[in-house]
């Protein structure tokens, strides 16, 4: 079963001080003040919650939450 872009967005909502709302996929990541530590955080309970397993290296290019959140479809997809 694919995890769809609002299921990610809820995961993030829930690991990291932002309210959902603000989190729209065109968002940066430094504009949301999304530090590394945070979607570390983030990274761990998508692993839990979903059982896909995303590195550190997958995420590093991202900088939207769009390019984050394809990058983790693409992971539960393999």
């Amino acid at each position: 079963m694919a995890i769809t872009a609002d299921q990610i967005l809820d995961v993030i909502a829930e690991e990291v001080p932002i309210e959902r709302a603000q989190l729209l996929p065109e968002a940066t990541l430094e504009a949301l003040n999304i530090a590394s530590l945070d979607m570390i955080s983030v990274m761990f309970a998508l692993e839990d919650k979903f059982g896909v397993i995303i590195e550190q290296n997958d995420v590093a290019d991202a900088k939207t939450l769009a390019d984050f959140i394809a990058v983790v479809q693409s992971k539960s997809a393999a």
